[in-house]
């Protein structure tokens, strides 16, 4: 199962979702529910087109947990992505970001992608893979 995903097809924390310039965004694919999935669960960012990011550009991938799906509040799991001193392109399925979605994660699960600089290029999906046992 080496560079194998296993996921939910047509499920998404965000699909197609244009990167943020010098700001942060929830994924535009909401939440689903991924409490007691016992760490079974990764959340993946991937370029969904060719995504440019300048120079020392941090993009960041957070969670978001909630236990009745209408107050949110991060996660202590995130993921940053810091780009050397040249631009930094990914191709179409490039993975950006890995995260682990705690096996004490509440209920419900979404997504907020936040970078540091203007100039981003590109639009990403956000989705879970689901480790084998």
């Amino acid at each position: 199962m080496y560079k194998h995903t296993l996921r939910v097809n047509g499920e998404y924390l965000a699909k197609a979702q244009t990167l943020p310039s010098n700001s942060g965004v929830v994924g535009n694919g909401g939440s689903i529910k991924a409490g007691s999935t016992m760490g079974a669960v990764e959340v993946v960012m991937a370029a969904a087109d060719e995504v440019s990011i300048p120079a020392e550009t941090q993009v960041l991938l957070q969670l978001e947990g909630s236990d009745d799906k209408s107050v949110f509040t991060l996660m202590p799991v995130n993921h940053v992505v810091t780009t050397s001193a040249d631009v930094t392109t990914y191709k179409e399925g490039d993975e950006l970001a890995r995260l682990p979605v705690a096996s004490n994660a509440p209920k419900h699960v979404r997504c907020r992608i936040s970078t540091n600089k203007t100039g981003i290029v590109g639009t990403v999906d956000v989705f879970c893979d689901f480790l084998p046992r």
